[in-house]
């Protein structure tokens, strides 16, 4: 089995406003690789948190389905979780899935 690459990172972020980069490819098999870090930023106490997301070459349902637990996960914690740079073909697929109504789009 051959594992895709994610690559995670921060861009920028001070005590309450994070700016993290994902970048590879978002789906089955790396949805989980990034899970781990990516709820722990949204239980942090930042109240902003901004996915830079126009270095995804792929993402999956699994991939969307994590955004969206995340967007989940973010609101309880009172954080705000937005998605910016969003890929033409991935907007195109969380507005086929519905998703596009929990999670909010951003342009930089």
């Amino acid at each position: 089995m051959t594992t895709t690459p994610i690559d995670l990172r921060t861009l920028a972020g001070d005590d309450r406003d994070l700016m993290i980069a994902l970048a590879g490819e978002l789906d089955f098999h790396t949805a989980g690789q990034v899970e781990p870090r990516l709820q722990e930023l949204a239980e942090s106490d930042c109240r902003t948190l901004v996915l830079d997301l126009r270095g995804l070459s792929f993402c999956d349902s699994a991939g969307i389905d994590l955004l969206i637990r995340l967007s989940r996960r973010c609101r309880l914690a009172g954080t705000r979780l937005l998605l910016c740079d969003v890929p033409p073909l991935v907007a195109k697929s969380m507005r086929v899935l519905g998703a596009d109504r929990d999670l909010v789009l951003v342009a930089s």
